[in-house]
């Protein structure tokens, strides 16, 4: 396959279109000090207002353990999470979003709702709804054929 094949490949462009967005978001939230998998953090947090423990944190981004406990340990340190004991779990650490954390995550939701606007300012009507159709068909494919899914 050739360079100009690939450039057609539906598999090159959806890992293209991840690495730009990550990298347009970025740029974007850099005035916030904040990461695209920080945000992914705080966006979790945000909808949990009990907490999450981390190893649920950590599966629900699809981060591993040691990343997750980075990550929690800088956002931490901004004050923007704080982590306390579970109280059904004494070994388990909930994790939850300070008040200032919380003020991020609005402005992480703007930023990442300002750079979707305008993506898909340039589309045709109607093609936003068929390209979102078409991404969850082939989510949901891809989750399907997942080795944990063949056991059940």
């Amino acid at each position: 396959m050739d360079e100009k094949e690939a450039e057609q490949h539906v598999g090159y462009l959806l890992f293209e279109v991840s690495r730009l967005f990550k990298r347009r978001y970025e740029e974007m939230s850099k005035s916030f000090g904040i990461t695209l998998q920080q945000a992914r953090v705080i966006v979790f947090l945000a909808q949990q207002p009990d907490g999450l423990s981390q190893a649920t944190l950590a599966q629900a981004v699809d981060s591993d353990p040691m990343t997750i406990s980075g990550i929690l340990d800088r956002l931490e340190k901004r004050d923007l999470v704080k982590r306390v004991q579970d109280p059904s779990d004494s070994r388990a650490k909930l994790v939850t979003l300070t008040p200032d954390g919380h003020e991020l995550f609005i402005h992480v939701r703007n930023i990442k709702k300002d750079l979707f606007d305008q993506i898909m300012s340039n589309l045709e009507p109607g093609h936003g709804e068929i390209l979102k159709a078409s991404l969850r068909n082939i989510r949901d494919q891809l989750i399907e054929m997942s080795p944990e899914n063949k056991e059940l």
